[in-house]
């Protein structure tokens, strides 16, 4: 293809090399060429996630909730009893945050460990989890926190890898949304 007339070629030196100056004028604007073209998207990419994207196996629910949340946030509270058996099954109402899950942690209360129990599973503003262990067949009339966290997707990745077994951290992975006391009965029916 012939060069366009306006277009000034570069002026070859006595022994028919380009010269450094131009050969480094042309490489350096092909690097600014490949930076404005693959920076915003790499920046993109290393951002905090607001909203996970991750393509990763997280537990999802099977469909969209029946109700949708209310446009105000709505504060964590229990409407199943607080005295609780050993395999207890928990309602309550609380606004999902945006681009989150929320995990369920107990932990007893005078000891160190959160244990991780499930994800809550929202429909609107109401909230429910099923077959969750409080404690061990001796701790009847114990006093136990439940801890409400949100989570990212590779948060609910990791810890829904523990589910069903017990597992035992020294602090929930975010700042929990709530904190509600409940109290052990002595219903020790396992879950």
């Amino acid at each position: 293809m012939p060069e366009p007339e306006n277009t000034p070629t570069p002026e070859p030196t006595r022994d028919g090399r380009v010269p450094a100056a131009v050969k480094w004028t042309v490489l350096g604007g092909i690097i600014v060429a490949v930076i404005a073209a693959v920076g915003p998207p790499l920046a993109e990419r290393l951002r905090p996630d607001p909203k996970p994207t991750s393509t990763a196996s997280a537990p999802q629910s099977a469909a969209a909730p029946a109700t949708p949340p209310s446009p105000s946030p709505v504060a964590y509270t229990l409407t199943s009893a607080a005295a609780v058996p050993q395999c207890a099954d928990l309602t309550g109402q609380g606004t999902k945050p945006a681009g989150r899950e929320v995990g369920l942690f107990i932990k007893h209360v005078g000891d160190t460990k959160y244990f991780w129990e499930k994800l809550l599973q929202f429909d609107g503003d109401s909230w429910r989890v099923d077959k969750v262990m409080i404690g061990a067949p001796g701790d009847a009339g114990k006093e136990f926190e439940l801890f409400f966290v949100p989570m990212s997707v590779q948060a609910v990745v990791e810890f829904s890898k523990h589910d069903g077994a017990p597992y035992a951290v020294d602090n929930p992975p975010l700042t929990p949304l709530a904190t509600i006391p409940v109290t052990r009965t002595t219903n020790t029916t396992p879950c």
